[in-house]
């Protein structure tokens, strides 16, 4: 048994980074309430994967599904009324060579072959289904949403060409668009199950599609992405690299340290860390897995810094991701280098 690697993190603050359905001309950000009837503003786990899968495109060449189901949907439409449809294991050997199929999952439906019938290895099936072995939490904010709000325009644009598009209402007024905003640190928790990657998994067991040393670029790869995470939003970049990280590889497959940030915000704007709560978190790990716990940290983000750096016996956020990819290496048997 590998184990899984399990990571939550405190990100750089950021601001407004998931909006949901507007309200009339009002963005509204995607919001919690708690139980003192505060909000606090959260990014999806989704909206996440996008920016992780993004940066795996465009920093590691990861090859994404889009052009894989464009290309099966080209091939099935040629006939629209096809019978039976009959994949076999070259095809999964074909999905797996798709970093994102092999760490995120996918799903693939006889719908999407136009097939009335779907055949894998001679047996009937409605759908190509794999469940994700890398799961990510939402990311909440530390600090409650205040009802902050952007009165927004683009009156350059309406001047040089929006006003010309239509002359006769070229006198009409700018509606101003309303954005909710949210500037906060936000926290989150990832769990990479490392004996799944790579592995196809069907009712009548499992089998390895990929060699070690992909699998092993695969998850240093995600911890890559995890430490330098942007997201894209309406025209801007928001930094998500971590200000402080803890976890490990452990072989009790337990995302131990998910719903163990407690912090605060204090009035020079720095955070505040419960370390007693994540203390205990790390007793509930059994004892002979404990040392495998790591801890990261950047200067001057935290009021009580020497107090985490001294119980939690932090080193920098770049140590604990080069230790953990080393660690990785190991476990999948690749030499480091």
């Amino acid at each position: 048994m590998k184990g899984m690697l399990t990571l939550t993190i405190i990100t750089q603050r950021a601001t407004s980074l998931n909006y949901g359905e507007n309200i009339g001309n009002v963005s509204i950000l995607k919001k919690l309430s708690l139980g003192d009837n505060s909000q606090i503003t959260y990014v999806s786990d989704k909206a996440l994967k996008y920016d992780i899968k993004r940066k795996g495109k465009e920093e590691k060449e990861w090859k994404l599904l889009d052009k894989r189901l464009k290309e099966h949907i080209e091939n099935s439409t040629r006939n629209r009324a096809r019978e039976r449809v009959d994949l076999d294991d070259s095809f999964v050997r074909e999905l797996f060579e798709y970093q994102e199929f092999d760490l995120f999952g996918g799903l693939f439906t006889k719908d999407l072959f136009r097939a009335r019938n779907l055949y894998f290895r001679g047996q009937k099936v409605d759908s190509i289904k794999r469940s994700s072995p890398v799961k990510i939490t939402y990311a909440f904010s530390i600090s409650k949403f205040r009802g902050d709000m952007d009165f927004m325009n683009n009156i350059d644009a309406f001047n040089r060409y929006i006003k010309h598009i239509k002359p006769e209402e070229s006198d009409r007024q700018q509606a101003i668009p309303q954005s909710e905003q949210h500037t906060t640190h936000y926290y989150y928790t990832i769990a990479v199950d490392l004996d799944r990657i790579g592995i196809w998994e069907t009712e009548n067991g499992t089998g390895e599609v990929i060699p070690a040393e992909e699998k092993a670029k695969r998850v240093k790869d995600l911890l890559d992405i995890i430490r330098t995470l942007s997201r894209q939003i309406r025209g801007r970049y928001e930094n998500l690299s971590p200000v402080f990280v803890i976890g490990g590889i452990y072989k009790v497959k337990n995302p131990f340290f998910m719903g163990c940030i407690g912090a605060t915000e204090t009035e020079d704007r720095k955070l505040l860390l419960d370390i007693n709560r994540l203390l205990d978190c790390k007793g509930i790990i059994p004892e002979e897995e404990r040392d495998n716990t790591l801890c990261g940290l950047l200067s001057g983000f935290f009021a009580n810094e020497q107090e985490i750096r001294e119980n939690l016996n932090c080193k920098s956020v770049g140590e604990v991701f080069e230790e953990l990819k080393n660690k990785v290496g190991e476990i999948y048997g690749v030499p480091t280098g």
